[in-house]
């Protein structure tokens, strides 16, 4: 084999393992970008119940009612909110090993 064949082998080799790496980032992105997702369905699913309920207990006239469901729902959008920044902020697990 000659020289320039021995370099394009290990070019060849090189980007086989980029190509891999590659995919493996975007597999990880796609489960983030699922998990991302399902963490704002819930927070839109807890939302809209939130301010259904909302809506009666003004149209009662139950202020504690009120008062109650937005501390509720304070508490829920900080929860969700908690999930998307740790699913945002996740370190791939090839960056883990490493440190």
């Amino acid at each position: 084999m000659t020289s320039a064949e021995q370099r394009l082998r290990e070019q060849l080799e090189e980007q086989l393992r980029l190509n891999e790496w590659l995919y493996e980032q975007l597999e990880r992105q796609r489960a983030l970008n699922a998990e991302l997702r399902r963490a704002v369905a819930d927070l839109a699913r807890a939302f809209q119940e939130s301010l259904a309920a909302a809506v009666e207990a003004g149209e009662a006239g139950d202020i504690d009612a009120i008062r109650r469901l937005t501390r509720a729902n304070q508490q829920h959008w900080h929860h969700y909110l908690q999930q998307i920044v740790a699913a945002a902020n996740r370190t791939p697990p090839e960056e883990r090993e490493d440190r």
